[in-house]
């Protein structure tokens, strides 16, 4: 594994000063390693919306998440665009007792849902694959031939790298 050393403090950061973060990028690029670094996945501020356990608690998502306190990660959102309404509700609250890190695909419906229902109380994160700055200049030939997501960059060699990126 790759720290993603730029991206964990960016995010605490931007959890400092917003009322919620909005991870996005393309599937597969660590949003979901990263988030699980700041909040645990066993933790029940952990939603995890392509696990269908989740799904079942979160049939009432404002049940499911007016009483937490910290920080509270969603993730895959995209899957509940429904849900964007009821965190305008709870991040409206005074005093605020949760933050809340959404992570989803960068995909243009999800931008529209979440600025039309949380325009000025979400700031956006957009993630890449692992640049120059995080492998080091020993790695870059890697970088370039494998590219930066992290399955095709940290496979054990290129033939199994190859198969995430065709």
């Amino acid at each position: 594994m790759i720290e993603r050393a730029f991206y964990k403090k960016y995010i605490e950061k931007a959890l400092g000063r917003s009322r919620a973060v909005a991870l996005l990028g393309p599937r597969q690029c660590g949003k979901t390693t990263l988030a699980r670094q700041i909040v645990d996945s066993h933790s029940p501020n952990y939603f995890d919306l392509e696990d269908p356990s989740t799904l079942i608690g979160f049939e009432d998502p404002k049940t499911a998440l007016e009483q937490l306190k910290g920080v509270v990660v969603i993730d895959e959102v995209q899957r509940r665009p429904d849900v964007f309404p009821v965190f305008r509700v709870l991040l409206d609250r005074v005093p605020l007792p949760a933050k809340f890190l959404i992570l989803g695909s960068a995909s243009p419906s999800l931008l529209k849902q979440s600025s039309e229902s949380l325009a000025g109380r979400l700031e956006l994160i957009e993630m890449e694959g692992f640049g120059l700055s995080e492998v080091g200049e020993k790695k870059q030939m890697r970088l370039w031939n494998r590219g930066g997501f992290p399955l095709s960059f940290l496979a054990k060699n290129d033939e199994d790298s190859l198969v995430w990126r065709i």
